[in-house]
């Protein structure tokens, strides 16, 4: 997943990646790490919004140099 790839989420919602995956850690209310996973920030037609990556699927990859 790169930067300017279109992708389509689980709810039929087109978007285009403006961010590299980041891990995220959600943790328990004593630190303990419990899930981790990657999240991605989409630009939707008139939001932005941070998903996990395993929650969409590429559609479309941005050119590549």
């Amino acid at each position: 997943m790169k930067v300017g790839d279109l992708i389509l989420t689980r709810d039929g919602e087109l978007g285009v990646i403006l961010t590299e995956p980041r891990l995220w850690e959600d943790c328990t209310e004593y630190g303990e790490t419990w899930e981790e996973y990657y999240l991605i920030d989409v630009q939707f037609p008139t939001w932005i919004e941070s998903v996990a990556t395993d929650e969409v699927e590429i559609i479309s990859y941005a050119q590549r140099r």
